[in-house]
């Protein structure tokens, strides 16, 4: 009869050892998935962020970009000279060139 005590307590030992072992995996596990939502919750947060600010900040760059552009081209269309010198020297220079 002893030996049925000792056994019906080792059986709900192991039992017991069984629970504890699986509710602490799923402590484990329940962390390690929140940790993993909360890193794609960020990333989905960053993106949808990005895509707001790239909108916004898009017709910025645009404008400035053109400004550029502009300033670029007017720069490269004439020569330094140009706005200084008087409007009939600057006939006079551009008959002796093809000269």
């Amino acid at each position: 009869m002893k030996w049925i005590w000792i056994g019906l307590g080792a059986t709900l030992a192991v039992h017991f050892y069984y629970v504890r072992e699986m509710i602490a995996a799923l402590i484990l596990f329940s962390i390690l998935f929140l940790a993993v939502a909360a890193v794609a919750v960020i990333v989905f947060l960053l993106s949808r962020a990005s895509e707001r600010i790239t909108t916004w900040a898009e017709a910025g760059v645009v404008r400035a970009l053109q400004w550029v552009v502009h300033a670029v081209e007017s720069m490269i269309a004439k020569p330094v000279w140009a706005p200084a010198a008087p409007h009939r020297f600057r006939k006079e220079l551009k008959g002796s060139e093809k000269n």
